[in-house]
């Protein structure tokens, strides 16, 4: 017993990166307006130089600067990247559930958001959009923006709010607002107000699970899930699947209850896996 005690007493304690939460908000500000500014140019140039823009994946690798100036202050500092940006191993057991979850939070996220395109509806011309987006004829666009959307956006986002900016916060600040600060921004750089709110609850979750696993494995797992299934099923929706999905306008109830099922059983186990915080 006295050997434990004195092996907790003089085991070395890992350095902090020395920032602020609001240095570190304000990096995550640079960090989106990078991401705005790539886009602003990526699309002005395009349309400048060519009268027709066919491919969408060239404006969708602008995603991958949103995290350029966390990496470069990171390593300003000389801090390992790994503990930076929360890239800490987990189990297999961890992962397999976060797949789980994140499927179940598909359907469950395609729900909210049905229900709420009821009341506050997209215009139809942003719907037409975000469809052509994904419905390019040209194949090789589409395999881009898919590994973009689910492994690049994944890698990115999370490495940014759930790695970055959610684990400087949880140092510094309560643990709840830690996870809804980078949720929020999670949110807002969605820039759809018909879209905010349900992304802001899926970082919530994903703010939730990194805090217990201290990991952003999992929240990246579940990310890139989400997306490859919304991705998919726009790309490959048939009105037979849609309509065994779909009743009157909305995801069948019977979905909705094994989703729901399959994600609070996913997070429970998740939660008794997961690494506590102390």
């Amino acid at each position: 017993m006295q050997d434990t005690q004195e092996e907790k007493i003089t085991r070395p304690i890992e350095p902090e990166l020395p920032l602020t939460p609001a240095k570190a908000g304000l990096i995550v500000f640079l960090s989106i307006f990078a991401f705005v500014l790539v886009g602003v140019l990526a699309r002005g140039f395009a349309e400048l130089f060519w009268e027709s823009v066919e491919w969408y994946s060239p404006f969708m690798i602008v995603e991958l600067f949103i995290i350029v100036p966390a990496v470069y202050v990171v390593k300003r500092y000389g801090y390992p990247l790994k503990a930076a940006f929360r890239l800490n191993p987990v189990s297999f057991d961890v992962l397999l559930w976060s797949l789980l979850a994140g499927l179940s939070l598909a359907i469950l996220g395609d729900q909210l958001d049905r229900i709420i395109q009821s009341w506050f509806p997209m215009p139809a011309e942003i719907i037409e959009q975000l469809e052509a987006t994904f419905k390019t004829p040209h194949l090789g666009d589409f395999i881009l923006l898919f590994l973009i959307a689910t492994i690049g956006a994944g890698v990115c986002e999370e490495m940014l709010f759930r790695g970055f900016f959610q684990q400087i916060l949880e140092k510094r600040t309560y643990w709840f607002a830690a996870i809804l600060l980078p949720a929020m921004l999670f949110g807002l750089i969605h820039v759809l107000p018909w879209l905010i709110f349900q992304i802001t609850v899926l970082g919530i979750v994903l703010g939730l699970i990194a805090w217990r696993t201290n990991s952003i494995y999992p929240t990246i797992l579940i990310h890139a899930t989400n997306n490859l299934v919304a991705i998919l099923f726009v790309r490959f929706v048939t009105p037979e699947i849609e309509s065994a999905y779909l009743s009157e306008g909305l995801v069948d109830p019977k979905i909705v209850l094994v989703a729901i099922a399959v994600f609070i059983f996913s997070m429970m186990r998740i939660w008794r896996v997961g690494n506590p915080q102390t």
